[in-house]
């Protein structure tokens, strides 16, 4: 019991344990009854056995049967009792034997898929240690408020999304990412809940309530996933409610017009029970569902929570993907391209640069503290931005103009040195330096086209609000050559509607506010999970890694699953026709259509637990 995580999975393994029990019992008395010296206790010995082994299939059955429900429980229990009623014992015993191996089988598929998704719903965590003067107060996860400094002992999960205020340790986020290698993370570094806190104390600074933490939204989704079932799944649930009563209604006229017709009875209520069992729909009922279920686990372990299977479909279905630029294919950073200093140390340029614009919200002295660790911030007076055209301050005495040419020209500086398309340092109106800055690339994407291409997908394109220049400069160093850019909202919904009109199905991943439309219209949206709430509500998937580069492979599972669950459907329909072929005959026992639907379930199964790898 102590191993146990609650009552009711206590309970669930212990009815699991004594469903064996029974089973394994029920085939040692089914054994006994082949005994010649016990031949007169045989009716007895297997009504034991099929009691034993299948006492709730056949309750579940008969409830059934009463309420006009005729589902795989009531084609079985049908079968059990006519067999046994017929004097074939042996038979109705292995009908029940064999249909519960299949349950067993089917249970153990659902449990493997599941695993991944119990896998992510556990990342919550339940308590948090708040920081209280000197004290530690332990909390409900659900208690924290913004703004509270927690403390994070080295096994626990970071319990709210929030900042490092102090302590340096490492990280393990793939229970939110997928990335399995360690982040470290230092002071001013933000942290997500779920990751796990691995060597060494820190303490953050809560920036959301648990409900709008990273965890919480998973979870959230992960439950919502399992619910939006697919066209295909609801296809074979529907096809199931039909096909079974369909299925009743001939067997019962394989009974009726033969007594009408005077034929041998025994030999038509054997084909009729034959038909029944070998009519059930468990292959397609356990293995589509499964192959969807699977999927969706197998692609949150590479950074995507889908919302449901339906767009599992859409997503297979892909021809053409387009990304918005910053914020997804970049990192929305800016990176030092290009650094030209003269007259002074390029020490000295980049105190000046980091110092000026660390009082801005300008990301440069972030790429400046990129370019060169520990630079020294010095103490600016007299700072004053000039929208549009850059920083003036007083550093050490001496003047500092930061910006572009009409900064320079408003300070009476002399540009016949100024380059084109640089950010210059003059310092006491002299040109020192300059620096030009480029986007940075997220990690792995270099060559996202050509393996998104070995997956089937005919084109990429680029769709961008920035300028042309920058959005080319991208497209250049990742060789996607349809760039559109300079676009409006607007103007990206109806580039995707153009694309699509084409009969092309369009996948869209884009991150902010602007992108919203075009996630809900794309046949598949896709948000990064650094992306703003809209965008991540209105998406179809939440690319939770932030990794690009995983988006071949996550496609390569889609169009996997899909075609798993073509093959399973065929497979599934022809096996029956063909042992419902064998039964019209009368030559094949009851015994053997059990084993023959059971045989192709645990096929099909198999063959969906192939998503996996």
């Amino acid at each position: 019991m102590a191993s146990c995580c609650n009552k009711e999975e206590c309970d669930v393994k212990e009815k699991n344990i004594s469903k064996i029990i029974l089973y394994i019992l029920s085939l040692i008395i089914f054994a006994v009854g082949f005994i010649p010296a016990l031949v007169q206790f045989r009716i007895w010995i297997y009504l034991v056995a099929v009691l034993l082994a299948g006492y709730d299939l056949l309750i579940e059955g008969i409830k059934n049967l009463f309420k006009l429900n005729f589902e795989e429980s009531t084609l079985m229990t049908i079968a059990i009792i006519g067999a046994f009623a017929k004097g074939d014992y042996p038979e109705s015993c292995l009908v029940v034997l064999l249909f519960k191996l299949g349950e067993f089988l089917e249970e153990f598929a659902e449990a493997r898929s599941n695993k991944n998704i119990e896998d992510i719903t556990k990342i919550k965590s339940n308590n948090a240690n708040l920081v209280e003067g000197d004290n530690i107060k332990v909390i409900k996860v659900e208690d924290v408020k913004v703004g509270d400094i927690l403390l994070v002992k080295p096994g626990e999960k970071i319990p709210v999304d929030g900042v490092v205020t102090s302590g340096t340790s490492q990280l393990d986020t793939s229970p939110i990412t997928g990335e399995s290698k360690p982040v470290k993370v230092e002071a001013k570094n933000e942290v997500v809940s779920g990751s796990i806190n691995l060597n060494s104390v820190i303490y953050i600074k809560a920036e959301k309530e648990y409900k709008d933490s990273m965890a919480s939204q998973i979870i959230d989704l992960v439950y919502e996933a399992t619910n939006n079932k697919g066209n295909t799944e609801k296809f074979i649930t529907k096809f199931s409610k039909i096909y079974t009563p369909i299925v009743i209604e001939i067997a019962l006229l394989l009974v009726i017009v033969p007594l009408i017709l005077g034929a041998n009875m025994d030999k038509w209520i054997d084909i009729a029970l034959f038909f029944l069992v070998a009519s059930c729909p468990c292959s397609l009922v356990i293995s589509i569902p499964l192959s969807f279920f699977s999927c969706i686990g197998a692609i949150s372990k590479k950074g995507m929570i889908i919302k449901g299977t339906k767009y599992i479909e859409n997503l297979a279905k892909t021809d053409i993907i387009a990304f918005d630029k910053t914020g997804t294919l970049t990192t929305g950073k800016m990176v030092i391209d290009q650094l030209v200093v003269t007259g002074i140390s390029e020490d000295e340029m980049l105190e000046y640069i980091y110092s000026i614009e660390s009082l801005s919200n300008h990301p440069i002295s972030t790429a400046v503290a990129n370019y060169k660790k520990n630079v020294q911030k010095l103490e600016v007076k007299d700072y004053k931005e000039d929208s549009g055209l850059g920083l003036y301050g007083i550093i050490n005495g001496k003047e500092i103009l930061f910006g572009n040419k009409k900064l320079l020209e408003k300070y009476n500086v002399d540009t016949k040195e100024y380059i084109d398309n640089t950010i210059t340092l003059a310092v006491d109106r002299k040109i020192v330096g300059y620096i030009t800055l480029k986007e940075e690339l997220r990690e792995n994407v270099e060559n996202i086209l050509s393996e998104l291409k070995e997956e089937g997908i005919k084109d990429v394109a680029i769709l961008t609000g920035d300028n042309k220049k920058a959005a080319k400069n991208i497209a250049d160093k990742l060789n996607i050559t349809k760039v559109y850019a300079e676009l409006l909202p607007q103007e990206k919904l109806n580039k995707v509607e153009e694309l699509q009109a084409n009969g092309e199905k369009v996948t869209f991943l884009g991150d902010g506010i602007n992108d919203s439309p075009v996630i809900a219209t794309a046949d598949f949206g896709m948000s990064m999970g650094t992306g703003s709430e809209i965008a991540n509500n209105t998406a179809d998937g939440i690319l939770i890694s932030n990794d690009i580069a995983m988006l071949p492979n996550i496609i390569k599972v889609a169009k996997k699953t899909m075609r798993i669950v073509t093959f399973n459907i065929a497979f599934s329909l022809l096996a029956k026709l063909v042992v419902l072929i064998v039964g019209l005959f009368g030559t094949a026992p009851i015994w053997l259509a059990v084993l023959a639907d059971t045989g192709v379930t645990l096929l099909t199964v198999l063959n969906a637990l192939r998503i996996f790898k």
